[in-house]
């Protein structure tokens, strides 16, 4: 299991501009109309993560590789969940290293607060490459599935600028790096997991940050975890005594498949948790029903 330390964290939020709003209404009958185009956005999600992960990964990279950042241990975007609504994507900046290794490489190259400034300030490079990126790709959508029910007698362009979006940086995990964090650690869990349902209990007092839920399933019993192939959620906080819980079809794959038990058969279920500080790896075992 590589380890990984949480450098930075990125949310990213879209939605349709109120003169596409306005332009889905001429065409009620088909379904990206629907609840003023929020269907629209989260069927598409995949698209747009495919469309961002990448710029946000090159620019964070060129950024770090400036600072002269080992090749093996250069950060990356991981992506994170997306939500419905406006459409939200969140990933996180990481290095795969442990925290004292991550403080170490850092403090080595420049201030922490000064690196952290200069991560904050990537947003706006960020955006000036996505924007145009993902209004393109959302027109290209927009139009395609318009022209699928539709005739093309009556089509009209969707807006040049169908989309309003922002970005945020908080670069928070990166400032807190400390050599301290190497001395001591204790945590206090209790995971729970139904064929519906996944459980985390603190049973501590201490606030846990940046919680990574990575879900695993097989026939027979596994002994190699890569979190990536998971079906991945996550909690920002988990404060002490606190039990969170998530449906597990919220919990999703790289390619966006739900994490599903619905069929009743016996299965190995592991649960990987990280927070800021390590990795923590739990199993269970549902019988067949």
């Amino acid at each position: 299991m590589e380890k990984t330390t949480v450098l930075a964290r990125i949310r990213l939020t879209m939605d349709l501009s109120q003169e596409t709003i306005a332009w889905l209404q001429n065409y009620p009958q088909s379904w990206i109309a629907r609840e003023q185009g929020s269907a629209f956005l989260s069927e598409f999600g995949g698209t747009w993560t495919e469309s961002i992960i990448p710029v946000l990964n090159q620019e964070v990279q060129e950024y770090f590789a400036r600072l002269d950042i080992p090749r093996d241990f250069m950060p990356f975007v991981q992506r994170g969940e997306t939500y419905r609504g406006s459409w939200v994507m969140e990933a996180a900046v990481v290095m795969a290293s442990t925290v004292g290794t991550a403080y170490t490489i850092l403090k080595g190259a420049s201030e922490l607060p000064k690196i952290a400034d200069g991560l904050t300030d990537l947003k706006g490079r960020m955006l000036k490459k996505i924007k145009p990126l993902l209004d393109r790709r959302v027109s290209e959508t927009l139009s395609q599935q318009v022209s699928n029910a539709i005739h093309p007698l009556q089509l009209s362009s969707p807006p040049k600028n169908p989309t309003i979006m922002d970005l945020v940086i908080d670069a928070r995990p990166l400032r807190s790096l400390t050599p301290a964090k190497l001395k001591h650690h204790k945590i206090h869990l209790s995971v729970g997991i139904s064929r519906e349902t996944f459980t985390l209990e603190n049973l501590g007092e201490d606030t846990l940050h940046d919680v990574q839920i990575g879900l695993f399933k097989s026939e027979s019993q596994q002994h190699y975890w890569n979190y990536q192939e998971s079906y991945m959620g996550h909690f920002p906080i988990a404060s002490g005594r606190q039990t969170i819980a998530k449906e597990l079809d919220e919990f999703k794959d790289q390619y966006g498949s739900k994490f599903d038990l619905s069929d009743g058969k016996a299965v190995h279920v592991d649960c990987w948790i990280s927070d800021s500080h390590g990795i923590y790896l739990f199993h269970f075992y549902l019988e067949k029903e």
